[in-house]
């Protein structure tokens, strides 16, 4: 079970955009929190959206390889441990450093789910139900906690197919399982493919309607919250 957080996943992104107008410093100061707290959260949000802002409730499976891989990219990297991590799935530099350790003591190993994790294995899954997660994993601003739970699939499944989807600059072929008994490629006609990515298309443009509405709200609760001080302001004179 993880730590109850402070802020829900809402309360951060209203301290992000109130950051983001009168400054870190001054955010920071408001909430008593750290600079660094607010410019992880905004670095989450920006690469994960708001499901990265959710506090997490249990651990999550990344296999061996995984980790490797995410390890030798880094060290081809430019960024920042912080920013790579986020960037790559993870909530923070912590893991990434434990990983990195582990590899050059040749000690790194997947993680093995306790018996309250068992959900988070893997499993078979068809090509159109890869193309179905992926699309409602957008549409639920690529939260992968929710698509683990609700499709009973692994979280390195969803963050692969997802990764390789977006690799492949959003093609859903790349989403077919080329070892397993899918429709064959030649049977994959232009109206399929069509159809698919007006489908991923749909949902991203949902998720981005999604996050505009937010954003009016926001605005006009704060239109509203400094129209009413300066009405304050006004009668006390």
């Amino acid at each position: 079970m993880g730590r109850k957080s402070k802020y829900s996943a809402m309360e951060k992104l209203k301290i992000i955009n109130e950051a983001k107008l009168f400054g870190d410093s001054a955010a920071a100061k408001a909430y008593y929190i750290n600079k660094k707290t607010i410019w992880r959260w905004r670095l989450l949000y920006q690469y994960q959206g708001l499901a990265g802002l959710n506090p997490l409730h249990r651990n999550q499976s990344y296999s061996k390889e995984l980790k490797i891989q995410l390890v030798k990219q880094y060290q081809q990297s430019n960024d920042s441990m912080e920013e790579f991590a986020i960037k790559h799935g993870l909530r923070g530099h912590k893991q990434l450093s434990d990983w990195i350790n582990q590899y050059n003591g040749s000690n790194l190993r997947a993680y093995t789910p306790r018996k309250r994790d068992s959900k988070m294995t893997g499993r078979k899954t068809t090509f159109e139900e890869r193309i179905t997660i992926i699309e409602e994993l957008i549409k639920h601003d690529l939260n992968y906690n929710w698509a683990v739970e609700h499709y009973n699939v692994s979280y390195q499944q969803v963050y692969g197919w997802y990764r390789k989807y977006k690799q492949s600059g959003n093609n859903p072929e790349s989403l077919r399982d080329r070892r397993g008994k899918a429709k064959p490629k030649s049977e994959w006609t232009e109206v399929d493919r069509l159809k698919a990515e007006n489908r991923l298309l749909k949902a991203k443009l949902k998720q981005q309607e999604i996050e505009i509405a937010f954003a009016k709200k926001l605005v006009e609760i704060r239109n509203r919250e400094a129209k009413k001080r300066t009405n304050t302001k006004q009668f006390k004179k």
